[in-house]
């Protein structure tokens, strides 16, 4: 059998159990899909209407806070009981019994208790009532018992903290009686009464309708018992009774709870300040309703995925199994040590023997390309090396020398000789192009000459201390670095002045680097020279670290910034270059460290 048609046969069979697994995943997906989403809206639901009602009993303790706050009501709710501890009223005291009893209705007439709660009480154990809504439907009956009441004993227990009271029937109304559920509260200091606050029952519906109409609610009370605040109308009575007889099944997300006709999917939520748990529910079969729909998706997609599939390897394996092959093998072998390798391609005249020779080409070019980036590297490096020592390097002449020291050993002048004996020794140093850099040790020979001729210029007015450690004197560094801070301090440390110059070199070693100090007692630098020399120095390392940039740069002004550049060129961004005003003069650091780092131009001595 052909290579082509084993391809199509092994391929169709794989394609086949693809598809299949394909749609019983799909299948699956949308089950649990449906399942989520369903899950996530009861939780949402049984949450947003926790909150909703937590909301609107707190409305309700507001009220309770607010006559409580109340200085007058308070004042009267307390001074009431005194009346009764006479058997009967003088004149006087009746009218002011009754002055006190209008202070609290009056408390009571607020537009805005009418207006959201269906009645607000506040009664003692001697008969006192006074009440929000006292004309029309909801005329409050004063003359009620109140031993009748069966939330008292719960409310005195409490200690002057709110109850729940569950759905009942208003008690306190003369010509209709409605369901309410109540929040109560007993006024703590003594025999002073007590506080309802009602909620008319069928309110309730606004606050648990939730938009998606498949979805029950049921909210119990905290505490024993199983109270029912409010269930919807469509729940069966069986299946609150069972909630109420297991009601650990309501403290479960996304739970199933039996009952004579279906089976529920639920969610629950308790409300953080009351404790009320909201249980919201929704038919299993309402979940599953669309599954039918699904499937035959699921179904669809997977023949036609099957149809396409197998149309495109036929294509495929006609056209492009034995070249791409051939092409991909290649090019996974393909590396930096064979990218001017020849491709073999097998002839064909398809696209695939283009993009075999495209990407011969492409090889091809990127090799050259990498040979001549090498090159031009090893160039421009050099060049800038090349550049930069030249910058440094004096040209004298040495027959000068030779015929100024003549004429000293004709005058019998001995200090003549040695001085251009030393600034001969130094020319041939910094004149010697083969070598661009050199070791600490050589570097302090040529410093010490340098500072021999200085010397026989300054005499007692230059004192100079070099003091190194002998494990930094075989690194490297270029050459001329030590002599150009030297020259520095003297040059720009001590313009217009007579003090001595002293100027202390000093090198070493820790557990970071190997450094090099060269610290004068002169003026410093100002903010300006110090600036300016920062901005130098960025500009130099932006344009060593940019390909193809050279640097040009003169000795005058920019001794330091010439330092800088070829610290960096020598060891990247390990260079060290430090330059801190102390209270008494300047102090320059060079160096390497076991990191990179960045130059620095400060201006206090820390």
């Amino acid at each position: 059998m052909k290579f082509r048609t084993k391809l199509i046969l092994g391929f169709s069979v794989v394609i086949f159990f693809i598809s299949t697994i394909l749609g019983i995943v799909c299948y699956d997906y949308n089950f649990r899909r449906l399942s989520e989403k369903a899950a996530q809206s009861l939780k949402f639901y049984s949450r947003q209407t926790a909150s909703n009602v937590d909301f609107t009993i707190d409305s309700m303790k507001h009220v309770t806070d607010y006559i409580l706050s109340d200085q007058d009501m308070l004042n009267a709710m307390k001074t009431l009981p005194k009346y009764y501890q006479k058997s009967s009223f003088s004149v006087g005291r009746t009218i002011v019994h009754n002055d006190l009893l209008d202070t609290l209705n009056s408390g009571l007439a607020m537009y805005y208790i009418n207006r959201n709660f269906y009645r607000v009480i506040i009664f003692n154990e001697f008969g006192d009532v006074a009440s929000s809504t006292n004309t029309g439907s909801k005329i409050t009956n004063k003359t009620r018992n109140t031993t009748s009441i069966d939330w008292l004993d719960s409310a005195a227990r409490r200690h002057g903290k709110p109850i729940l009271v569950a759905p009942h029937m208003d008690g306190w109304g003369i010509r209709e009686s409605k369901e309410v559920f109540s929040l109560a509260r007993k006024v703590q200091g003594g025999d002073f009464g007590y506080i309802e606050v009602q909620y008319a029952t069928d309110k309730l519906k606004d606050i648990f309708e939730v938009p998606d109409s498949d979805i029950k609610v049921v909210a119990f009370l905290p505490g024993g018992g199983g109270k029912v605040l409010y269930q919807s109308e469509e729940l069966t009575s069986d299946l609150v009774s069972y909630m109420k007889k297991y009601p650990e099944v309501t403290k479960m997300d996304s739970i199933t709870v039996s009952s004579d006709t279906s089976m529920w999917a639920s969610a629950s939520e308790v409300s953080d300040n009351y404790g009320i748990r909201v249980v919201a529910l929704e038919k299993k079969t309402e979940i599953v309703a669309g599954m039918k729909e699904a499937v035959m998706i699921a179904l669809g997609m997977a023949v036609g995925c099957f149809v396409i599939s197998m149309g495109v390897v036929i294509f495929i394996a006609s056209r492009l199994s034995k070249p791409l092959t051939a092409l991909k093998d290649q090019m996974e072998n393909t590396g930096l040590e064979n990218l001017d390798a020849e491709l073999a391609v097998p002839d064909t005249d398809d696209e695939v023997q283009a993009v075999g020779i495209a990407y011969q080409n492409l090889m091809r070019r990127l090799n050259e390309s990498i040979v001549k980036e090498k090159r031009m590297s090893l160039l421009q490096l050099q060049a800038q090396f090349d550049t930069l020592q030249a910058q440094v390097n004096p040209h004298f002449l040495y027959n000068v020398l030779n015929v100024i020291s003549s004429r000293g050993i004709m005058d019998g002048d001995e200090e003549i000789c040695e001085i251009c004996g030393c600034l001969a020794a130094m020319l041939r140093y910094s004149t010697n192009t083969k070598e661009r850099y050199a070791t600490v040790k050589k570097e302090l020979e040529y410093l010490e000459r340098y500072i021999f001729l200085l010397k026989s210029r300054y005499e007692h007015r230059l004192e100079v201390e070099i003091n190194c450690e002998e494990s930094v004197k075989q690194e490297q560094l270029p050459k001329i670095v030590l002599q150009q801070l030297v020259e520095n301090s003297i040059q720009h440390g001590y313009n217009n002045s007579k003090n001595i110059m002293k100027i202390y070199v000093r090198g070493w070693r820790d557990e970071t680097g190997w450094y090099f100090e060269v610290r004068d007692n002169g003026q410093g630098a100002t903010d300006e020279v110090r600036e300016k020399l920062n901005q130098k120095m960025k500009k130099i390392r932006k344009k060593i670290m940019s390909r193809g940039s050279s640097i040009e740069m003169e000795i005058g002004g920019m001794g330091l910034a010439n330092t800088y550049a070829r610290m960096f060129l020598l060891y990247n961004g390990r260079a060290v270059f430090r330059i801190r005003n102390l209270e008494e003069g300047l102090s320059v650091i060079i160096g390497v460290s076991e990191k990179e780092v960045e130059a620095d131009v400060s201006g206090d001595g820390r």
